[in-house]
């Protein structure tokens, strides 16, 4: 069980994790939920003021909530869509037999203009950049991503989220930065 979904159900104090859901060749799926409308309201209640506008439509749809205020930029909330949707990978170098290139990296859907999600990442992380979009195989979606591309910017992007950060996608990016360094 996914201990970032773990984070999120003792945080929201409601819900349950479900799964796995298994799929040849992928890697067994698990998700939080919540069924009762007093659950589905704490829980937009408590992560509303940092939810997209999308997400936010969705709680007013489904459980009546109203959200006056813009959505909160904040490390905290970047760190959370980071352990959800974010990597740090490593690519052979392309003129530099021998070497790796690090990536740091949080992808998103979309239906043709940049997520709501990315836009509000690259106003905290002003050294990455949204790309794309781009077809991907199975996506059921254009492909969007926010993207660092060097070491330093990796590292300053973990900087600032470390506090908040889970521990798979922290030891996945100190990983890469050793290999990197070495």
């Amino acid at each position: 069980m996914p201990e970032v979904l773990r984070r999120f159900r003792d945080a929201v104090g409601v819900g349950r994790i479900a799964g796995p859901k298994s799929e040849k060749g992928r890697q067994p799926l698990y998700r939080w939920v919540s069924s009762s409308l007093p659950d589905v309201k704490r829980t937009g209640q408590l992560i509303g003021p940092w939810l997209s506008s999308e997400k936010r439509a969705q709680f007013s749809r489904a459980a009546g909530l109203v959200f006056d205020l813009a959505p909160i930029d904040s490390y905290p909330w970047a760190a959370g869509l980071f352990d959800a949707e974010g990597s740090v990978s490593l690519s052979d170098h392309r003129s530099h037999a021998g070497y790796k290139a690090i990536e740091g990296a949080i992808t998103q859907g979309g239906h043709g203009a940049q997520p709501e999600e990315l836009i509000r990442i690259a106003r905290l992380f002003p050294f990455g950049s949204v790309n794309g979009p781009y077809m991907q195989n199975g996506a059921n979606e254009l492909v969007y991503r926010w993207r660092v591309h060097t070491v330093d910017n990796v590292r300053a992007t973990l900087h600032l989220v470390d506090p908040w950060l889970g521990p798979v996608k922290r030891l996945q990016a100190l990983r890469a930065i050793r290999v990197i360094d070495g």
